[in-house]
């Protein structure tokens, strides 16, 4: 297989293709040369078809690159011969391969459609087969790797491609159902509340559907149920049968079933399941698979990154060790992986202790709970939680509940109403929403018998009175039957406007937080990944949220550290406030910046209001790579474990655990792990201040935010015949690697504009030591300290500018964050002068000191040209002389300085990151040209500057080995040496 797969990769010509093609389909499928068919007329002579087996044809290619476009234009011709002869209900599927890309297509309802591309992978030669494997050969018994089923499932296998066909064709025809539209504006509300912004879409929406689908079939297979009837298995009442509730539920995406052919796609789907062993599991495969159906550029705004196994096995037996006595809580689950090593570690200690199967099962259910308020990821954490079970399923009890919920741990939902409180469950569009006593909700009996009354109330249009009445009957308070009868009433009005059928699981599942929050039901131990959403990537309405809750912890910091206030702060205090035992354990995966940033120093100096929780332990993961994130070069934020106990004081511990390592992959089994990670003890991170300890804090500010980036940097454009005015140049806004998404996708700007808004701009990337490298051109906006608007462009006679603006404008108006209204948060002008940015640079000051705002070395230069802008990847100070600038950089470009601040770097997925104005903790003075040390260090620097300036830099040199060429040439001149000396003399240790 490996030889096939490398002759393949390199495009072979095309009787070699046909070769590795027959011999993969006799060899990897065990197809007979006799039933392969090789050049195969059309019936009607119009072609031939290369490779035909059975109901799947092969279009055989040079360079599917280049044409691409000819197999659209033949696939339906052979695809509509072969379906003539196949068996009767076996889908026909065509291939086209050049080799190294295959491309699957089929008919549907006609229409050519695709369905799937690999593009093979000479690594990992197996993996082709495991692509092709639903396509040619349904063999059982597979083993469900995570590999193997996102390759079966995920965004590029053939089952997605034919399912997401199917689903655009059933959603068109019942998209606008009222009970359809009811649930995805539901299902877009709990989105909302995940994301903390609007990231619905009706795309989004099937991928979750399919998804749904595919995990509940699962669910049935883990039993070996066969499905006959496709509504008993989305409705959970298959497993229901069998005495498992709360596996699956009736939920948001059985809508399919409403539509023509919605069975016969749920049947469909379920069939790809059978080949999998599923009771052989052992990591959580469906956190592979929901990665795999995201859209790599958008995973990272999704946030769409799921714990490690091996990370989250690790933390589990830290956390929890005593598992068949401990109560354990997942409040964000994801998935379902915490939950998964939760049980694993439970049933091993269950099956040493010599606990009977039955009882180990019971105490699973007992013991183990999860909730997120993402409802894919609940289906996909409770049949985790059932494929935890592995096999002692067959041992269940006659009942098992999974005690896996959709609901919000945050409790956003939750407001107080005199002594007690209420819960408010949104009914979209716009309708009141309705209202549960929360006193009611916390009593899971009693709260279960007002639910079968609310049901029976609907099915026979009882009246509200009657309802209320039936309900304080059953145990209410008069106050919270009175409520009830209310939210019955606008219940009954859902209901005869066709908007039923999914309160009772909306009801159930939102309101479990509020029982899991009584004093009688809180956990030992809350373990989890929570989400990590910073302040700035928030809506308005949930910036307003957070930031109030986070006030009543004492955890606000405000200012300017503002925009970082993070998520996973809240999810610390108030889940240890509302779901965790007194001396409960808290264990969560944070960025690494809740060891030492400011932002998180209310959380670990224990000074949190209404609930006290000590941390009593700490593991460092800056140094172990890849965690989340891309498998390579990275930025995504670092991780460290925090461990809490509850109403305990006292600072965190002198020292924390560091884990070193380099993992083969991100999805590292446990064993892998184990080989290449090594532990070690330091001391606990040197917390970052906000102190200043140099004068120099208060003269530096940040460049101005030039974003994005295609709308100001500019080119020169081809003028034509006329050529360009020389007072307005044409420009068009420059297309870079760096651009961010949505922003790739929008056609920059170009025209004529004014020469006096053309100014030179220094990127982060144009500061080296004691040299500016190359500057960039750019368009901005200024005029006698005032930024431009389109209007005021036009206002002002500058005709170019304004058109440059009002094309600028309309495109950030359209593709820019939106708040709750639809308008953008922020006007491009207003983006462009961020925290007075750029206006702030309208004086003129001849001669600027420039340092870099991140990187692993720290690189200062002075620029003597007033009109120059600098972006906001540097920070800038005016300097009263050209000593004064050269003494600063001396100080800045040293060894010395980075060595100190080091530690207070936030920490990337594999280094340290930004500087910004941790340099100033510092107790650097200011120049002060009586001092002897300052004008021996400011002779020095105008020294080095002056080697820098001679070094011959090549144009395509990449900027971090420009900057490299400069450092060593100053090492080799001896220069270097000399300024750290003095620096050294200059600090005190």
């Amino acid at each position: 297989l490996p030889d096939i797969v490398r002759s393949m990769a390199s495009r072979p010509r095309h009787e070699a293709l046909r070769g590795l093609i027959t011999e993969l389909l006799r060899e990897g499928f065990g197809a007979a040369f006799s039933e392969l068919e090789h050049e195969r007329y059309l019936v009607d002579n119009s072609g031939r078809i290369d490779v035909a087996w059975g109901a799947t044809v092969i279009e055989l290619k040079s360079d599917l690159r280049r044409e691409e476009r000819d197999v659209v234009a033949r696939m339906p011709d052979y695809l509509a011969d072969a379906s003539r002869g196949s068996a009767p209900g076996r889908t026909t599927v065509g291939l086209a391969t050049d080799g190294a890309t295959l491309l699957a297509y089929t008919l549907d309802l006609g229409r050519l459609t695709s369905i799937g591309r690999y593009d093979v992978d000479v690594d990992h030669p197996e993996r082709l087969l495991t692509w092709l494997e639903p396509l040619l050969s349904p063999v059982p018994e597979v083993m469900p790797t995570p590999i193997a089923v996102a390759l079966a499932f995920g965004r590029y296998s053939l089952a997605f491609g034919r399912a997401h066909a199917q689903l655009q064709r059933l959603w068109s025809e019942v998209g606008d159902h009222p009970e359809v539209r009811l649930k995805r504006n539901l299902w877009d509300g709990l989105l909302r509340q995940v994301y903390g912004d609007d990231v619905g879409s009706d795309a989004l929406f099937l991928q979750h559907t399919y998804l749904t689908i595919l995990v509940k079939a699962i669910a049935a297979r883990v039993l070996d149920l066969e499905i006959g009837d496709p509504a008993e298995m989305l409705s959970g009442r298959l497993l229901a049968n069998e005495g498992i509730v709360g596996a699956v539920e009736a939920d948001f995406f059985d809508w399919p079933l409403l539509a023509t052919g919605g069975d016969d796609l749920v049947r469909s789907l379920a069939a790809e399941t059978i080949r999998f062993r599923l009771r052989d599991v052992k990591v959580d495969v469906l956190k592979s698979l929901y990665e795999s159906l995201i859209d790599p550029d958008e995973r990272h705004d999704l946030g769409e990154y799921y714990t490690p196994d091996w990370l989250a096995a690790r933390v589990v037996t830290a956390a929890i060790p005593r598992p068949l006595e401990q109560r354990v809580l997942d409040p964000s689950c994801g998935s379902g992986t915490f939950l998964f090593h939760a049980l694993r570690r439970l049933i091993e200690a269950g099956r040493q202790a010599g606990v009977p199967p039955a009882e180990i099962v019971e105490t699973c259910a007992d013991r183990v709970f999860g909730i997120d308020v993402h409802p894919v990821a609940v289906a996909l954490a409770r049949v985790t939680w059932l494929l935890a079970l592995g096999d002692l399923v067959q041992d269940r009890p006659p009942t098992l509940s999974v005690p896996v919920y959709m609901g919000d741990s945050m409790q956003w939902n939750l407001r107080p109403l005199g002594a007690s409180a209420e819960v408010l469950v949104d009914v979209p569009p716009n309708d009141p929403p309705l209202r549960i006593p929360a006193g009611l909700a916390s009593d899971q009996h009693l709260f279960e018998r007002a639910l079968d009354e609310l049901n029976r109330g609907l099915d026979t249009l009882a009246e509200p009175e009657a309802i209320r009445h039936a309900i304080a009957l059953a145990g209410a308070t008069t106050e919270d039957a009175a409520m009830l009868g209310q939210t019955f009433a606008q219940l009954k009005e859902l209901y005869l406007d066709g908007r039923n059928h999914i309160w009772t699981f909306i009801l159930r599942n939102l309101l479990r937080p509020v029982w899991l929050s009584h004093p009688d039901h809180r956990a030992d131990v809350l373990i989890g990944n929570p989400p990590w959403i910073v302040y700035r990537h928030l809506s308005a309405d949930m910036k307003d949220r957070l930031r109030e809750a986070l006030r009543s912890y004492n955890l606000w910091v405000g200012g300017s550290l503002a925009t970082q206030q993070d998520m996973c702060a809240l999810f610390w205090a108030r889940g240890a406030e509302r779901y965790l035992r007194d001396g409960g354990v808290l264990a969560l995966v944070l960025p690494y910046a809740a060891l030492n940033a400011p932002v998180f120093a209310g959380m670990r100096d224990g000074g949190m209001e209404r609930v006290r929780v000590a941390i009593i332990g700490g593991w460092g993961l800056e140094r172990v790579w890849p965690i989340f994130g891309a498998q390579s070069g990275s930025s995504t934020t670092s991780t460290c474990v925090l461990f809490g106990e509850r109403d305990r004081a006292g600072p965190p511990p002198a020292e924390f655990d560091r884990w070193v390592g380099v993992l083969p992959r991100r999805d590292a089994s446990e064993a892998e792990a184990a080989e290449v990670l090594a532990h070690m003890r330091a001391a606990w991170p040197r917390p970052r201040t906000l102190l200043a300890a140099s004068p120099y804090r208060t003269r530096f500010r940040n460049g101005a935010s030039l974003f994005p980036r295609r709308f100001v940097l500019v080119e020169y454009a081809a003028a034509g015949r006329l050529q360009s005015r020389r007072d307005a140049p044409r420009l068009r806004g420059r297309v870079g690697s760096l651009d961010k998404r949505p922003w790739t996708g929008v056609e920059p700007p170009e025209g004529p504009v004014e020469r006096i808004f053309v100014r030179r701009i220094a990127l982060g990337e144009s500061v080296a030591p004691y040299r500016v490298l190359d500057l960039v051109t750019g368009v901005v906006p200024m005029e006698s300290g005032a930024i431009l608007t389109a209007a005021s462009a036009d206002a002002r006679g500058h005709r170019g500018l304004a058109a440059w603006l009002r094309d600028a404008e309309t495109k950030w108006n359209e593709h820019s964050n939106k708040g709750v209204d639809g308008a953008p948060r922020m006007t491009l002008t207003r983006s462009l002068n961020h925290l007075q940015k750029l206006v702030a640079q309208a004086a003129r000051s001849p001669i600027r000191v420039l340092y870099t705002k991140a990187g692993t070395r720290l690189s200062a230069c002075w620029l003597e040209d007033d009109d120059v802008i600098i972006d906001h990847k540097a920070y800038w100070s005016a300097a009263n002389s050209l000593e004064e600038a050269a003494y600063v950089a001396a100080v800045l470009n040293t060894s010395i300085v980075l060595d100190r601040v080091k530690d207070l770097q936030p920490v990337g997925q594999r280094d340290p990151r930004d500087f910004d104005n941790l340099v100033w903790t510092l107790p650097i003075p200011e120049f002060d040209a009586s001092e002897a040390l300052h004008v021996d260090l400011a002779a020095a620097a105008l020294h080095a500057a002056g080697i820098a300036a001679r070094i011959e830099l090549p144009d395509s040199a990449h900027f971090t080995a420009k900057r490299r060429a400069i450092r060593q040439t100053l090492v080799d001149d001896g220069v270097a040496e000399t300024i750290e000396r003095l620096v050294d003399a200059l600090l005190p240790p």
